[in-house]
C-alpha cells in the first residue's frame, strides 16, 4: 500500500456461493445489514441492526480492489458514525442492498453467511476472513457450491445494481459450475 492509503487496511476474505443455508445454522442470531451504495464510487453507507431494528453499528466505508493484488485482498477504510452523521449521508441518493448475516462456525472456521433480501432474494453467500479458521487455500467448504471470490459480479457494489433477471442468470451459471 502506498502512503496515500494512510488510514486504510487490507481486508483479506474469500466468498462462496451456497445453494441452501446449512441445516445447523442458527438464524435467531442474525443481524440485518442495510448497505447504501453510490454507483460509480467506491463508497457505501452501512447500518447493522438487530432483527428488532436496533442499530448496532453505523459506518461509512470505502472499499476497492487495488491493481496487482489477489482477488482475496481489498483495500478498506471505515469511518464509524453517530446517528446525526449517518442521517446526513442518507440524504444522498443511492441504491440499497439488504441482507441478513449470521455467524457460522464450521469445522474450526468462522464464516459469515449472508441471505439477501429484496431484488437479490435467493442469493446466499458465505465469506471467511483470513485468520478466522483453518480453511485450506483453494478449498471450498462442504456446505458451499463453489468459490466466487474472483468474480466481480458477487461484490456488493455490483450486486446492488443487479436485477432479478440478471441474478437468475448469474445463479444459473455459477450453480451449474459447482
Amino acid at each position: 500500500m502506498s502512503p496515500t492509503h494512510k488510514y486504510a487496511r487490507i481486508e483479506s476474505e474469500r466468498r462462496f456461493l451456497l445453494r441452501a443455508l446449512p441445516a445447523d445454522l442458527e438464524l435467531r442470531t442474525a443481524n440485518r445489514i442495510i448497505d447504501r451504495y453510490w454507483p460509480g464510487t467506491r463508497m457505501r453507507l452501512r447500518r447493522i441492526e438487530t432483527l428488532g431494528g436496533e442499530a448496532i453499528q453505523l459506518k461509512l466505508t470505502q472499499k476497492y480492489a487495488e491493481p496487482g493484488r489477489s482477488p482475496e485482498e481489498t483495500i478498506i477504510t471505515n469511518q464509524y458514525l453517530n446517528q446525526a452523521e449517518f442521517d446526513l449521508f442518507t440524504q444522498l441518493a443511492g441504491v440499497e442492498l439488504v441482507k441478513r448475516r449470521c455467524r457460522y462456525l464450521h469445522r474450526g472456521s468462522g464464516y459469515s453467511i449472508d441471505r439477501f433480501e429484496g431484488h437479490l432474494e435467493g442469493l446466499l453467500l458465505a465469506e471467511i476472513e483470513a485468520g478466522q479458521g483453518v480453511l485450506a487455500p483453494g478449498s471450498v467448504p462442504d456446505f458451499a457450491v463453489c468459490e466466487v471470490t474472483a468474480e466481480p459480479a458477487f461484490t456488493g457494489g455490483a450486486l446492488v445494481t443487479t436485477d432479478a433477471v440478471q441474478l437468475a442468470e448469474l445463479l444459473a451459471k455459477w450453480l451449474e459450475v459447482g
